[in-house]
């Protein structure tokens, strides 16, 4: 079996295969807090759950825009499962182009997205990543990543929005039937959704101007299911994107 782990600002995903099928995820919370034996025990625990032994893993790959936990993670794997995990970064072997000023500054996780991407599907493309920030990836006609706008993502839009702000705190991230909010809880709903689909849609248009192409649009995150429902371009949910790309660059250097 092989353990792929996402590692992001705000949570940890971890990803179960046999062979090239994904038979679980797993989430839990990043925290700089947690010592290498804390997440340790809360891997542990999780395979234990599900009835998996530490002996049943050939290999791990791990992703991370958080170099402080990947450590931590790294060692915790070594610990719990007896193997030596692959840290997607410089020196791995992806097959993915990127063609930005620098290639380095790309996110792991960005990456992991566009390579799965291009596995599957036809360019040009756009890979939309909703998490605490929202990335436009865009892949032109050869398959290359050629760039990607970023905004802030909706929990942090809505965090920054609410914060310290008692009247304005516990609103949910579901879509009202009108976008023009009548009370508070509406309006920022409203707001921060309708808001979301409109620069979403908005953003396509110009990519898709801008390179002039028609483009095969996917996307991936923690929110996505509930704000691509709502847009008007066709755009395909592949909420384990990552953890398919996280398997097939372990895969491409595991041959290597």
């Amino acid at each position: 079996m092989l353990l792929t782990a996402d590692i992001g600002n705000t949570n940890i995903k971890f990803g179960i295969f046999r062979e090239k099928e994904l038979i679980r995820t797993l989430t839990i919370s990043c925290n700089k807090a947690k010592t290498a034996d804390e997440y340790g025990v809360e891997l542990y625990s999780l395979i234990r759950v599900m009835g998996i032994h530490r002996d049943d893993f050939t290999g791990c790959i791990i992703s991370s825009v958080v170099p402080l936990v990947t450590t931590r993670i790294e060692d915790a794997v070594r610990d719990i499962l007896g193997v030596e995990p692959l840290i997607v970064g410089p020196g791995v072997k992806t097959g993915l182009n990127i063609r930005i000023d620098d290639p380095s500054t790309l996110g792991s996780d960005l990456v992991c997205a566009c390579v799965a991407a291009n596995a599957h599907n036809d360019a040009p493309m756009i890979v939309i990543s909703m998490g605490t920030a929202t990335v436009w990836c865009v892949i032109d006609q050869n398959g290359s990543m050629i760039g990607c706008p970023i905004a802030p993502g909706v929990s942090v839009s809505l965090e920054a929005l609410t914060k310290n702000t008692a009247l304005l705190q516990g609103v949910a991230f579901n879509a009202p039937s009108s976008v023009i909010g009548k009370n508070t809880d509406k309006s920022i709903r409203a707001g921060v959704v309708w808001g979301t689909v409109c620069m979403i849609d908005g953003m396509i248009d110009m990519i898709e101007k801008e390179i002039g192409a028609k483009c095969k649009v996917l996307a991936t995150g923690g929110l996505a299911d509930k704000i691509i429902r709502h847009c008007e371009h066709d755009i395909t949910v592949k909420k384990n994107l990552i953890m398919e790309g996280l398997r097939l660059i372990y895969e491409r250097n595991k041959k290597g």
